[in-house]
């Protein structure tokens, strides 16, 4: 039985973007910001768009699809400190199991990739991801006066690079999430996903054989790693995965630790500019992802 569950929703329609590439998976981008703030801000609001665009067009043309993906997205005040601050925060907004053409069976997959993989869109008339900017970033106090930077050369100087910070969110809302529950170790809704089959605690063996107790621990145990077959065959080995003690909700397992060399763009932390999405690309292939033929722009 083919089972769908939304997360969460948001809903309003603003914006069109077709990537260009004909190789590109099609995208929609609803911007959800009132007139004058976020993405229609008056003065920020058309640099903060070319810039989102920019960032969704390289992803878009690596991943290979044919099902438009619907993303959501919209500024808000999200807080801060001249030291630290949440930058943006992304997701999947649905899941799906058991579908026609499933790699695996019992298993949630996002419904992204799971649009992909059967070829129709399995969850119409919802987004398929919900981006939320911090527009705090933009305002004195926050981050000592470091501002997003919207151009797309990746010259941010002292200020954060938006489309880093882009491509690292549309990386969640496309899949590289743990939805293992925090405070007890089950997976979510009784079955586990495509993202957490490929976690393992070395020791302590794989994620999809643990019990509730043994994943409970594993998750601020600092001994995670992805086990995928192309991540290791790309890396040379397994990748260890941010799993501090205390667990930091939005941050631990769904992230590669910051330990790892060189820097990667799906790690908790921004330490810079990058256009590259390195490993996590041979990771969404081991989650199921197939990708376009066009070149990569991975540094790697």
């Amino acid at each position: 039985m083919m089972t769908t569950v939304r997360r969460h929703a948001l809903g309003a329609v603003a914006f069109l973007l077709f990537a260009a590439s004909a190789a590109a998976v099609p995208v929609t981008i609803n911007y959800l910001d009132g007139a004058s703030e976020g993405f229609n801000d008056p003065t920020l609001g058309t640099s903060r768009k070319t810039a989102f665009q920019y960032a969704v067009n390289l992803w878009a043309t690596q991943v290979h699809g044919t099902v438009p993906i619907v993303i959501e997205a919209q500024f808000n005040p999200l807080g801060g400190t001249p030291s630290a601050a949440t930058l943006g925060v992304a997701g999947f907004n649905s899941v799906l199991r058991d579908f026609t053409g499933a790699p695996v069976s019992g298993t949630w997959f996002p419904m992204p990739l799971a649009n992909q993989i059967t070829g129709a869109d399995q969850d119409p008339g919802n987004a398929d991801i919900s981006a939320i900017f911090n527009s705090d970033v933009d305002t004195p106090g926050v981050l000592s006066g470091a501002d997003f930077y919207y151009g797309t050369d990746s010259n941010p100087g002292s200020n954060i690079d938006f489309v880093t910070v882009v491509l690292h969110e549309l990386g969640h809302g496309l899949g590289f999430v743990s939805l293992v529950d925090s405070s007890t170790g089950a997976w979510f809704s009784g079955f586990p996903d495509i993202f957490g089959r490929q976690l393992t605690r070395v020791p302590g063996g794989d994620f999809d054989t643990m019990t509730n107790a043994q994943r409970l621990a594993a998750l601020t145990s600092g001994q995670v790693y992805w086990k995928g077959p192309n991540v290791v065959a790309a890396h040379g080995g397994q990748i260890q995965m941010f799993a501090p003690n205390p667990y930091q909700s939005g941050s631990s397992i769904s992230h590669w630790d910051p330990s790892n060399f060189p820097n990667l763009l799906m790690e908790p932390s921004y330490w810079g500019a990058t256009q590259s999405i390195d490993r996590t690309k041979p990771a969404f292939k081991d989650m199921g992802w197939s990708f376009s033929g066009v070149a990569d722009w991975s540094m790697y």
